[in-house]
């Protein structure tokens, strides 16, 4: 009963662990992306990285979007206007 008792627990724990895990991919994830396109906004309207940040910041909250979908849109439009 013990030894059951002890591996139900470690999976458990392991199933905490990946969970946690991906959250924290994600979370990477995104912030590379915020940075990508902080860089974009910077480079384009010739401005510091917290005037970027704000401005991310400022889209996000006034299209109810997350920091990543702003972060993509700005991206995309990137590679799109350089590519054509």
């Amino acid at each position: 009963m013990t030894t059951i008792g002890f591996l139900v627990g470690a999976e458990i724990e392991m199933a905490r662990l990946e969970s946690e895990n991906t959250q924290l991919a994600g979370r990477l994830e995104t912030r590379k992306l915020v940075e990508r396109a902080k860089g974009i906004l910077q480079r384009d309207l010739k401005i510091n990285e917290e005037q970027a940040y704000v401005m991310l910041q400022r889209e996000s909250q006034q299209r109810r979007r997350s920091m990543k979908e702003i972060a993509d849109a700005i991206i995309l439009s990137d590679s799109m206007t350089r590519s054509a």
